[in-house]
C-alpha cells in the first residue's frame, strides 16, 4: 500500500511539491511554472487536473499535462501567447480548450472548467456552463481517481484538492464511480475501469462492479460505438495477457458482441513461427477478431476499418474451410490471407498446418514467368496458369528446385 510521505502543513493540507519536482522533467516543470505565473499575472485560477495528480502520487511516469483553466482557457491561452514565449497550436471552440506549445517543444493542454450532461446514453455529452467552480467540472469526471486537482497559482501551489475521496481510492488502490448513472451516461467508461484495473492493479469497489454488471445485464444496443472503440483500443495496447480474459469474466465483451470466442489459447502466440508474424500494435486487431468471429450484431456500429473487416472474414472463412492436409492445399488457403488472419485462426484451433506453411511451404514461388512461356513459343493463353499451377505443385512436393527444371517440367508436360 502506498504510505502517506507527501508534506503535510498546519491545516492538514496535502502538498505535492516534492512528487512535482521529482517525477516531471525540468522542460515540463519550466512550461507548468510559466502558466502558473500566467495565471497570476491574468487573474484566473488553473489547476493540473485528472491523470497527471493521479501518476504524481502513483509516482508514475508523466506523459500528459492537462491543466483547468476555472475561466475561458481560450482567452488565457491568447493572454500566453501573447504575452509569454508561448503559442497555440489548436483549439476546440466548442468545448473552449486550448493546446499550447512552450518553448523546448513542451504541450500542454489546457481546458475551460464546464459541466455536461447526456441526452442519449453513449453519445457524447452536451457541454455547457463554461468557467464554473472547479468543484462542478469535477462531477463530470469517470472515477474518483481521476477526480484530484493541484493548485498551481501562487495562494495554494500544489496543494491537492480532493472533492470526492480520490486520494483515499489511490491509497486503497480503489476504482470508484462518482454516481450510479455513471455507466449509464457512458458505458465506455466499463472499458476504462478495467484499464485502470490493470495498468495499476487496483480492484473495483463493489459498488462500481454492481453498477456495470446491472448495465450489461441490458445493453443499450442501437447506442453508437466509437467512444467504447476507442477506449477498446487502448485497452487491448495493454502489455498484458488478462486483458481478453478480464473482457469475457466481466461481461464487458457484452458491450460490442453476443458470442466471443473464448477457447483461444494465447500461449500460442508465443511459438517460434508465429512470433514474427505480428507485433504489438497488431493486438488490437487480434483481439478485437476475437470477438467478433462470431458475431455480427455490432460490427456496422464499431465502424471498423475495411482491413479489420478483412481479417475477420479470412479468419471465419478458414475456419470453414480447413485445409485437407496436402502441401498444395495447405498453401492455397494460406497464402492468400494476411498474416494476422493466420495468427487469429492459430489461436482459435492450434492447426498445425499453420506451422508446415510458415516453416516449409511460404517462401516456396514459381520461378517461371509468361515470358519465360513465350520465349519457349507458347501462345499467351488461359493455359499459362494451369502450367504455373502444376509447377507450384511439383514444387510443394520438393521436386524442381530451379527455373530451368521449371521449365524442362512444362516442356515434358506440353508433350503429353
Amino acid at each position: 500500500m502506498l504510505e502517506y510521505v507527501h508534506k503535510k502543513r498546519e491545516n492538514m493540507s496535502i502538498f505535492l511539491d516534492k512528487e512535482f519536482n521529482d517525477l516531471l522533467s525540468e522542460n515540463y516543470k519550466s512550461a507548468i511554472m510559466l502558466a502558473a505565473k500566467a495565471a497570476d499575472d491574468f487573474g484566473i485560477q488553473i489547476f493540473l487536473i485528472g491523470g497527471i495528480v493521479r501518476d504524481l502520487i502513483l509516482k508514475n511516469p508523466i506523459k500528459d499535462i492537462d491543466i483547468a483553466v476555472q475561466g475561458d482557457a481560450v482567452e488565457f491561452a491568447d493572454f500566453l501567447a501573447n504575452k509569454f514565449s508561448s503559442k497555440i497550436i489548436a483549439v476546440q471552440e466548442n468545448l473552449r480548450t486550448a493546446k499550447v506549445e512552450f518553448p523546448l517543444g513542451v504541450i500542454i493542454d489546457f481546458a475551460s472548467t464546464r459541466q455536461e450532461k447526456y441526452e442519449k446514453s453513449g453519445v457524447l455529452p452536451i457541454a455547457y456552463n463554461f468557467g464554473c467552480c472547479l468543484e462542478e467540472d469535477i462531477k463530470r469526471r469517470d472515477f474518483t481517481i481521476n477526480t484530484l486537482a493541484l493548485g498551481l497559482n501562487k495562494s495554494q501551489r500544489f496543494e491537492l484538492i480532493d472533492f470526492c475521496g480520490g486520494y483515499d481510492d489511490i491509497i486503497k488502490k480503489k476504482i470508484r464511480i462518482l454516481h450510479n448513472k455513471s455507466f449509464i451516461d457512458d458505458p465506455s467508461r466499463i472499458v476504462r475501469a478495467l484499464k485502470f484495473k490493470i495498468r495499476f492493479n487496483f480492484d473495483i469497489d463493489n459498488n462500481t462492479y454492481n453498477l456495470m454488471q446491472n448495465y450489461l445485464s441490458d445493453v443499450d444496443k442501437s447506442m453508437p460505438l466509437e467512444r467504447i472503440k476507442n477506449e477498446l483500443y487502448q485497452y487491448f495496447n495493454i502489455e498484458d495477457k488478462k486483458v481478453y480474459s478480464y473482457l469475457i469474466d466481466t461481461n464487458a465483451y457484452k458491450l460490442i458482441c453476443d458470442n466471443p470466442l473464448v477457447n483461444a489459447d494465447f500461449e500460442r502466440l508465443k511459438a517460434d513461427f508465429i512470433i514474427n508474424l505480428f507485433s504489438k500494435d497488431d493486438l488490437w486487431i487480434i483481439y478485437l477478431s476475437l470477438l467478433l468471429v462470431n458475431s455480427n450484431y455490432s460490427v456496422a456500429r464499431l465502424n471498423i476499418s475495411s482491413f479489420e473487416q478483412k481479417v475477420i472474414n479470412e479468419v471465419r472463412n478458414l475456419i470453414i474451410n480447413k485445409p485437407n492436409g496436402n502441401n498444395f492445399d495447405i498453401y492455397n488457403s494460406f497464402s492468400k490471407v494476411n498474416k494476422l488472419s493466420l495468427v487469429v485462426y492459430f489461436l482459435i484451433t492450434g492447426d498445425k498446418d499453420i506451422e508446415k506453411y510458415v516453416t516449409e511451404l511460404k517462401e516456396i514461388k514459381v520461378l517461371t514467368t509468361g515470358n519465360d512461356l513465350i520465349a519457349l513459343g507458347f501462345t499467351p493463353s488461359e493455359k499459362f496458369s494451369g502450367y504455373f499451377e502444376k509447377i507450384l505443385k511439383e514444387k510443394l512436393k520438393g521436386k524442381l528446385k530451379t527455373k530451368a527444371e521449371e521449365i524442362e517440367f512444362i516442356k515434358k508436360e506440353e508433350k503429353k
